[in-house]
């Protein structure tokens, strides 16, 4: 029987589990492998795991080394140190490998075996390059080359085949290091070579690999079409080969093309089986490199606080490990995100690391890239000069056009810059357009089209701006509807905004009313999409299970610690009463824990389900169409600076330019919101002062009137006779501003208007579509403690009002009965102490008995139909991101269905609150509407607490 025919998976188990050199030994010497026959047999099986369990492969040989070794046997060392080298270089040990080959070349030198020792410089090659050095690696190269492809393989006695075997390894070797150095016109011609080869000695799966670097040259080259064509079929060869390593590297590069068209639903999710086979091969370094192509994604996205978080996490292991090209992309990547954050300082340094490693690689397209990015911080900063200067100089080397997509974003910076001079501008863009008409990428596309839009709009050429406009919209548009993420549908808009405000500034300039209406219609379709696609039920938000067992736990023992900070902030609380949680320290520490358990929840949500048809806002004319005619809404929009306005009524619409800028509101904003932070004082203060202290809230509360209001009183005051209800749509900065309380100097708008809100023109109508629920069941839940005692009286008497009420309090106040029972109220109502966190919104939460719910988890809730409130602490406070998405509590709430939501902008008063909401419900048992059940409880809770910061933080969202 041959020998090899007993090395079966079972036996080299067996074998692997003897914890003993002598112990190994015998296991091999009862089967008669331990002589050089059998090692040789077992080094045939490791060099078979390489690709696929280079850990074992790694195991195998080091057996091979240490038994040949006792046992004296010849020509066993050299090979097996060759094999364990390479399960280094894949794993990024470099020096461990370099090492094992140096020794694997002497064994094979002092056993006179030339041919074997020349072959282990292709192995160098690699380790050279992937650790930066790529000089040495082509000499290195050139040394196997000018002995096989001179005629010299005869004279140290090489076969032919291993001649043009090691050829062609040297070759693909060589493509590979032009590809890192950003020379893609040499890197092809050495793949063709390689190919070759590979060709005449019909090693298929050697092909394969060629076939691979052959696409990442061409995705380089901005050829990404063909590039994905490529790797797909290399894909199928390496997995019918069960080839798993170079599957999981093959679905990489599969990723990255697909991010590169747009398709990012597909890119994540190939990154993501990608993980899970490098995870099941315990292959560290190749998890570290997916997390650095993964952070692209994230950056790509605007997600940039998870891009720099995995950014860092890969740029400390490829520092450590040497491997300076990828650390090059770690750092420009961390730059490019951390300007986005506006660190600047940081991002400073990043750059300037990231540029000295791509100009020591004499990689001329990166560096240029990051040339690019240093120009953007510079701008960031306001030092245009140095932009400018800095653009020009990567402009410089690209201007070629050897690299395409280097070339167009240089030329794009340098549009950017010149700007107000559009005539030098335009020849900039104009000078791209085959180039980004040849490459068919849509991430060059809309940003093209973009700029060319702006550029004509400031040369007043109004028809070509406005189709060029549009195109660029619709582009953005068809890219945004390839995720399924809410998350990052949320940010996609971030740095996309601009196309639709250059409309919007387009269709106002023109003053007639059809243009009007198509003002507000482009403004509505920026505004808050992501939210309409949660009402619409285009996007599946709902946490799913992760795979992956270990994942799992990881997120469980996460959220456990976190949910002990969050109890842990609640402890120092002030006297008073006040349901508030300083942060101090703890914060910081919340926040890591949030990133991470965020950067978990990605992998597990971001790939579900199939991507969402782009679903279209709802036109003025469908809104005017539904509006009651005592409603008016009052839709603000800020347009750069500028504050505006757009008043709709069911058969008018006004628009009012020009109220005011956000650089006189915002310093308004931040006054208002120190007077409600001077209530965390104490009541002996507050009692002393409150004739001042309401004084001084009337005040910032009158300017912010002068600014936002009055300007369209005459509006108001035409329409009065038939409008009672006014609802506010903020924008920006200005969803912090509690319009109910506003004063005009004797009253407040609360007096005259019975005032809800809405985060869109859209989200308003959807929310009255909204069927409310008729079940007559009702929830009332409540958590007190010593900071919040009236939460028990509360929960009693919001109770009584409800003839079908389910009521929990404290210890019964669980997320598994909120889930049980909220699927089936009508209304929902919750009092407890609420947290707004800055940094992470969505980790905002409602704290429940003895755990926290977070906004995240909250779209897991039934709520459809629902009277939702809020009872709590900032429950209505969000985040509000470019393209008005709201991230908080708000969001998740309306998300999970609820038609109407009550929720609180500023830290509130306990039992102030629990007088509110007895009479607001008392109100609505009385039959009044919800909005007018909520004004009547804020006048009558006004006339006991005269300052507003007792009866205005309530408002109501959604369904009158």
């Amino acid at each position: 029987m041959p020998i090899s025919e007993d090395i079966s998976p079972p036996w080299i188990t067996h074998l692997l589990a003897q914890e003993s050199a002598l112990a190994q030994a015998n296991v091999l010497r009862q089967n008669d492998y331990l002589t050089k026959n059998g090692l040789s047999h077992l080094l045939d099986l490791a060099e078979d795991l390489i690709h696929n369990d280079p850990n074992q492969a790694r195991r195998l040989a080091i057996i091979g080394l240490v038994q040949a070794e006792r046992e004296s046997i010849s020509g066993i060392t050299p090979r097996a140190a060759y094999l364990r080298a390479q399960t280094h270089a894949i794993h990024g040990e470099y020096d461990e490998a370099t090492a094992w080959i140096n020794f694997a070349r002497a064994g094979y030198e002092s056993a006179g075996q030339t041919a074997e020792a020349l072959r282990t410089h292709a192995g160098l090659m690699q380790i050279l390059a992937e650790s930066g050095r790529y000089q040495a690696a082509l000499d290195t190269g050139q040394t196997i080359l000018d002995v096989v492809e001179n005629g010299h393989a005869t004279q140290i006695q090489m076969p032919a085949e291993m001649a043009r075997l090691l050829a062609a390894k040297a070759h693909q070797n060589r493509g590979r290091i032009f590809e890192l150095m950003g020379r893609p016109v040499e890197a092809l011609e050495a793949y063709d070579h390689a190919e070759s080869h590979f060709s005449a000695l019909n090693m298929q799966e050697q092909i394969g690999h060629v076939r691979v670097n052959r696409g990442l040259s061409l995705l380089d080259q901005g050829r990404v079409r063909e590039a994905l064509g490529v790797f797909e079929n290399a894909l199928a060869l390496f997995i019918e080969a069960d080839m798993q390593f170079l599957q999981a590297q093959t679905l990489t590069n599969v990723a990255d093309a697909h991010l590169s068209l747009g398709n990012y639903n597909d890119s994540l999710r190939a990154y993501e089986q990608a993980r899970q086979i490098f995870q099941t091969l315990d292959i560290t370094a190749e998890q570290k490199l997916l997390l650095l192509d993964t952070a692209h994604a994230y950056l790509a996205l605007n997600l940039y606080p998870e891009a720099l978080a995995t950014y860092k996490e890969a740029e400390t292991f490829l520092h450590a490990r040497g491997m300076a090209p990828q650390q090059a992309r770690a750092l420009w990547g961390m730059g490019a995100a951390l300007t986005a954050q506006k660190n600047f300082e940081e991002a400073e340094t990043a750059l300037a690391s990231a540029v000295e490693l791509f100009h020591q690689a004499e990689n001329t397209p990166l560096q240029a890239s990051v040339m690019l990015e240093q120009s953007a911080l510079l701008l960031a900063r306001g030092e245009r000069g140095l932009a400018l200067q800095r653009a020009q100089q990567a402009f410089g080397l690209v201007a070629d056009q050897t690299w395409p997509i280097e070339y167009v974003y240089s030329q794009f910076r340098l549009a950017d810059l010149l700007l107000p001079d559009t005539q030098r501008a335009e020849t900039h863009l104009l000078a791209v357009q085959a180039v980004v008409a040849r490459l068919g990428l849509p991430q060059l596309q809309f940003r093209l089209l973009q700029r060319l839009g702006h550029v004509y709009l400031l040369q007043g050429r109004e028809a070509e701006a406005q189709t060029t406009l549009l195109t660029a919209i619709e582009e953005i548009e068809t890219l945004r509807g390839t995720l399924t993420n809410e998350n990052m549908r949320a940010t996609f808009l971030h740095d996309k905004i601009a196309a639709y405000e250059d409309l919007v500034r387009l269709y106002l300039s023109r003053t007639d009313q059809v243009s009007l209406q198509q003002a507000f219609n482009i403004a509505e379709r920026a505004k808050s999409r992501a939210l309409v696609d949660l009402l619409t039920g285009l996007v599946d938000v709902r946490l799913h299970s992760p795979l992956d067992v270990n994942l799992s736990e990881r997120l469980l023992v996460l959220q456990a610690d976190l949910n002990a900070i969050y109890n842990e902030m609640l402890n120092p609380v002030k006297s008073g009463g006040e349901r508030y949680v300083p942060f101090e320290n703890l914060s910081d520490q919340a926040l890591l824990l949030e990133n991470e358990i965020h950067l978990l929840q990605l992998q597990t949500i971001g790939t579900h389900g199939t991507p969402p048809t782009f679903d279209q806002s709802v036109a003025l004319a469908t809104i005017q169409a539904s509006l009651p005619a005592d409603v008016t809404l009052v839709v603000y929009h800020l347009m750069g600076e500028e504050v505006m306005a757009f008043f709709i009524q069911k058969e008018k619409l006004i628009v009012q330019r020009h109220l005011t800028t956000t650089g006189k509101i915002a310093p308004l904003i931040e006054k208002l919101t120190m007077q409600w932070q001077r209530f965390r004082i104490g009541t002996g203060f507050i009692h002393r002062h409150t004739r001042q202290l309401e004084q001084s809230a009337k005040h910032y509360l009158g300017l912010l009137y002068d600014a936002l209001i009055r300007p369209l009183e005459t509006s108001l005051q035409n329409g009065r006779e038939t409008t009672s209800k006014l609802v506010i749509i903020p924008h920006g900065v200005l969803h912090q501003i509690p319009f109910h309380a506003l004063y005009d100097g004797e009253k407040y708008l609360l007096d005259t208007f019975q005032i809800t809100y809405a985060p869109s023109a859209t989200i308003f109508a959807l929310c009255q579509q909204r069927i409310s629920r008729a079940s007559g069941q009702a929830l009332v839940m409540g958590v007190a403690d010593p900071a919040i005692p009236f939460v028990a009286e509360e929960v009693q008497h919001v109770s009584r009002f409800f003839p079908q009420v389910q009521t929990f309090l404290d210890q019964t106040a669980t997320p598994a009965t909120l889930h049980t029972f909220a699927a089936q109220s009508d209304v929902v109502h919750l009092a407890c102490h609420g947290l707004f966190r800055t940094g992470n919104p969505m980790f905002s939460a409602l704290r429940l008995y003895e755990t926290w719910l977070t906004a995240t988890e909250v779209l897991n809730l039934n709520l459809q139909g629902a009277l939702v409130t809020l009872s709590a602490c900032e429950s209505g406070r969000s985040q509000v991101l470019a393209g008005d998405e709201i991230l908080g509590l708000t969001r998740a709430f309306l998300g999970a269905g609820a038609a109407t939501l009550i929720v609180s902008q500023w830290l509130v008063e306990d039992k102030s609150t629990a007088q509110l909401m007895t009479i607001f419900y008392e109100r609505l048992a009385q039959g009044e509407n919800r909005g007018a059940a909520l004004r009547n409880a804020q006048l009558a809770l006004k006339e006991q607490y005269a300052h507003p910061y007792y009866w205005a933080p309530f408002i109501l969202i959604g369904h009158l």
